[in-house]
């Protein structure tokens, strides 16, 4: 059974895309999944990351949503084996269109259907926020990875993550699941990101991955060389970091 995870968190720089494609990428390097990854995130970061060629795309995403092509034709293989449905920019234009669609909040559910046999993982790379395409990514998903960064305003937004997924299972009716939530640009020298993690750990308990993201400058720097942490700097800290991570998340069910 294919296994569909969010990748969410309503704050933005909190490696939301980096854990994304590099566990999607891990996912298929260490375990040889087949790994569908959809950016459905405008800013479109994740498929940038892994190669593709964003402002080029003559299909994309928010095609699919409108209907106006299968998704099969939207989707792209990268050289890191990754499938991805990548977006840009423009599929924030097309959010006031997509909201006043009937059955908004499935879309994305409904477009996928076709495609998941083909995959053991469906990833998928969510917005900064709760609008409408975030909502279409937890309605599609069975689980959802939450990243923290180790700082105050980290801990501030757990409120607004939790009151969201309330949302899609008390009135929207899909009883997602906290996969696991992930510290990250976690920094052991740093007594805010031990007092930052403790608190996460109280909260959460068992729902914690036991993997932690270091913060690290080979981490930002691997995408703009198109390669996954594990190709760009495979013997650092952030790659064995994030090998952890596709370890725990291959277990979950």
């Amino acid at each position: 059974m294919t296994r569909k995870l969010a990748v969410f968190n309503m704050k933005g720089g909190v490696g939301k895309s980096t854990t994304a494609y590099n566990l999607a990428v891990g996912l298929v390097r260490f375990k040889q999944q087949r790994v569908l990854l959809i950016d459905i995130d405008p800013q479109g970061n994740s498929g940038a990351a892994l190669g593709i060629p964003i402002w080029q795309l003559s299909v994309q995403l928010k095609d699919a949503l409108q209907r106006r092509v299968p998704i099969t034709e939207v989707v792209v293989t990268t050289s890191s084996g990754v499938d991805v449905v990548p977006s840009n920019i423009t599929l924030a234009e097309e959010e006031i269109p997509i909201s006043g669609m009937p059955g908004r909040e499935v879309l994305l559910k409904k477009a996928l259907a076709p495609l998941l046999e083909k995959y053991d993982f469906v990833l998928i790379d969510c917005p900064p926020n709760v609008g409408v395409f975030a909502v279409n990514a937890l309605m599609a998903s069975d689980g959802v990875i939450i990243p923290v960064d180790m700082a105050y305003l980290g801990l501030l937004g757990i409120r607004g993550i939790e009151r969201a997924l309330t949302l899609i299972r008390e009135h929207l009716d899909h009883p997602i699941r906290i996969a696991g939530v992930l510290a990250t640009r976690f920094d052991g020298r740093n007594n805010l990101s031990k007092e930052v993690f403790a608190s996460l750990k109280n909260h959460f308990g068992d729902q914690m991955f036991k993997s932690m993201i270091p913060e690290t400058v080979k981490l930002r720097e691997a995408p703009s060389h198109s390669s996954a942490i594990f190709e760009y700097d495979p013997g650092g800290a952030g790659a064995k970091a994030y090998r952890e991570l596709v370890e725990e998340v291959y277990q979950w069910q």
